[in-house]
């Protein structure tokens, strides 16, 4: 993780904002600037080669797939996250979150514990709940074979992207690294493909006896998974194949369990070691709900603006996915006075970008969410954790939602204190790794107490 700190300084003191490196064996070019950043993410660039061993899992899903594959998946996927289903999704939310409070609450009071494997279970849930219509129920059964197989997964990439002689798939599947994600890759696409068939074989079920369908997995009205979704806007029965289907479905979860779980919980460390913030926090959602012991609901995280801006601080000082891998498919002029040639590797280092003192200040590097109350444009169009431009991620709004919801629910059943185990510093970023996502060199951990 320090190459890309000390890749985003070097940047900085660079008037065109990036600087060139290798990486193994390919030169590249790290950008810092969101100016730049920008017109990266809106040309016509594909993946880097490193990240191609992801499709072993996830095939042609639409983050990796490469341009002309995902410009077709991405209409597709546009409607599925509009606002039209955010209401059933956020109701996903809120069945599993009672679930995360409930589970938290044997933490609480016994010291030092890592908030990782409760929102990471909390996100596994929600997502396999919204993209299927099942309970996964990994909070209550961490050892689920799926979530363990996912997780596990993952975490050998985050392995194998950081060590070059692993690239090749020639030598890495003859390695026991490879035979064991060639296990968890049989096992998740079983579970998929599983689901996939009973969906479809329900439908023709349906269709034959010509009822309408209401999943009665959600109690409160019709519920449509983003599997049914899928179907539906591919083109039913002549849409996607079971193949394109499962891709599109485990890049979904993908998005939607790692990602938001490494935000949550380096958002649930920073407000353990700033109390004057949670305590700001606290205040606002008791001023909200007014006494109320009713749960915090999606129409309430419009008021709830101090939280908003905790969130979107956390993410621009720790995003999940600290660089952006991009080779350009033809040659493209930035604005800062370079030329990026046809076939030149790019990193946009998120991390360089976010903590750039032209566009931040010279706190930069603190953590002040009172910036988000008053963030100028230029500030908002450099906070890009979600990426940026046509490629930037669909599910952002609903992956913020989430994260509020359990977060807000956590704040006002508890006060989160510093971990006992290690010192924090203000004036010092956490320690940090990179394995794959972002993560917490001392685990996320924390403690809970209480609210009297």
């Amino acid at each position: 993780m320090s190459l890309f700190a000390e890749l985003g300084r070097q940047a900085h003191a660079s008037p065109h904002g990036a600087v060139s490196f290798w990486f193994a064996h390919y030169l590249c070019v790290a950008i810092s600037d969101p100016v730049s950043a920008s017109v990266v993410l809106r040309s016509s660039f594909d993946k880097w080669p490193i990240t191609h061993f992801m499709r072993h899992l996830l095939g042609n899903g639409a983050v990796f797939g490469d341009e002309e594959i995902w410009r077709l998946r991405r209409k597709i996927l546009n409607p599925i996250f509009s606002s039209k289903y955010h209401d059933n999704y956020v109701q996903v939310f809120e069945r599993n979150n009672k679930i995360f409070m409930q589970e938290l609450a044997r933490a609480a009071g016994k010291g030092d514990f890592s908030m990782w494997g409760y929102f990471s279970s909390y996100a596994m849930d929600s997502a396999f709940d919204m993209s299927f219509g099942e309970n996964l129920n990994a909070q209550r059964h961490p050892n689920h074979p799926f979530a363990v197989a996912f997780l596990d997964y993952f975490e050998e990439c985050g392995v194998r992207i950081c060590q070059p002689w692993l690239f090749s798939a020639a030598v890495y599947d003859l390695l026991p690294a490879g035979a064991r994600q060639e296990r968890r890759q049989r096992l998740m696409w079983d579970v998929v493909e599983n689901l996939i068939h009973k969906k479809k074989q329900e439908s023709k079920k349906r269709n034959e006896q010509n009822v309408v369908h209401v999943n009665t997995n959600i109690r409160s009205g019709e519920f449509k998974s983003f599997l049914d979704l899928l179907i539906e806007y591919s083109g039913g029965d002549a849409g996607y194949t079971d193949t394109e289907l499962r891709e599109e479905l485990l890049m979904i979860i993908l998005g939607a369990t790692d990602t938001s779980a490494t935000s949550a919980c380096f958002a649930a460390v920073l407000l353990a070691n700033h109390p004057p913030v949670q305590d700001k926090v606290y205040e606002e959602i008791q001023n909200m709900l007014g006494g109320s012991e009713r749960p915090v609901s999606l129409a309430d995280l419009a008021s709830l603006k101090y939280l908003d801006a905790v969130v979107r601080e956390a993410m621009r000082l720790y995003p999940p996915v600290p660089v952006f891998l991009r080779r350009c498919t033809k040659a493209v002029d930035l604005p800062s006075d370079i030329t990026l040639p046809e076939g030149c590797e790019v990193m946009l280092n998120i991390w360089g970008i976010h903590r750039n003192p032209r566009h931040w200040g010279a706190d930069a590097d603190e953590f002040r969410p009172e910036r988000f109350l008053s963030a100028d444009a230029h500030q908002l169009a450099a906070f890009m954790p979600f990426g940026h431009g046509p490629r930037s991620c669909t599910g952002m709004r609903l992956a913020l939602a989430s994260l509020k919801l359990s977060l807000a629910e956590i704040t006002r059943r508890y006060r989160l204190l510093p971990a006992a185990g290690y010192r924090y510093s203000a004036a010092e970023p956490l320690r940090v790794s990179f394995e794959l996502l972002l993560k917490h060199v001392h685990d996320f951990k924390v403690q809970l107490e209480h609210r009297a």
